[in-house]
């Protein structure tokens, strides 16, 4: 079955990303009918969606085909425009969520939005950083629930044990061949132990 006759699952947000919701939809006017319905939006208005992470616009049901499932759209009516979310601001004072991460860590972080696998390549010292982040400030730089946040930082957790089980194990297993090469004993091929011969 070809993309375009798929009914595929998105997140839809509103230009806020105070209200977010889920859809499915096999075309962009659907997608766009459905979002109306969804974020209660007045169904004369124009709106249009564009990718959330950039603001690409998508205005047509070719590049529209080409759209991940699963993909964060953002719907915008005729006087809104996207905006990147850095900061937010509360009382007149702009927060600046992530503050305790450092650059390195933020641009990781945020490629785990295009691919889950790239956790893989992250060093002990990056996934303990992810690990330890607050929790807060991982919901607001992934823009994601804290139910998502936490689900990653175990994931992380879970591959960081995973390494560090291989390195005991790969230790172990050096140490025993050391031994074994600095033994006055060697095994037989029934596996008998009879002193090495170093006579010759």
């Amino acid at each position: 079955m070809s993309a375009e006759n798929q009914n595929r699952p998105f997140k839809i947000w509103t230009h806020d990303r105070k209200l977010k919701k889920s859809v499915t939809a096999t075309t962009l006017d659907e997608l766009l009918e459905k979002s109306k319905k969804k974020l209660d939006l007045d169904n004369k208005d124009d709106i249009k969606v564009v990718l959330e992470e950039d603001g690409t616009e998508i205005d047509d049901e070719d590049y529209f085909s080409f759209v991940a499932s699963n993909s964060t759209l953002m719907i915008l009516t005729k006087d809104q425009q996207w905006n990147k979310p850095s900061k937010i601001s509360t009382d007149n004072d702009e927060t600046d969520y992530g503050s305790g991460l450092t650059d390195r860590s933020k641009q990781l972080i945020l490629g785990l939005q295009k691919d889950l696998s790239r956790i893989i390549a992250f060093s002990n010292e990056d996934l303990e950083n992810i690990i330890s982040a607050d929790s807060n400030d991982l919901c607001h730089l992934l823009q994601e629930t804290e139910c998502y946040v936490k689900a990653l930082q175990e994931a992380c957790q879970r591959h960081l044990d995973e390494r560090q089980l291989s390195t005991e194990a790969i230790d172990l297993l050096r140490l025993y061949h050391q031994s074994r090469k600095n033994s006055p004993y060697v095994e037989d091929e029934g596996g008998k132990k009879r002193k090495a011969d170093h006579s010759c």
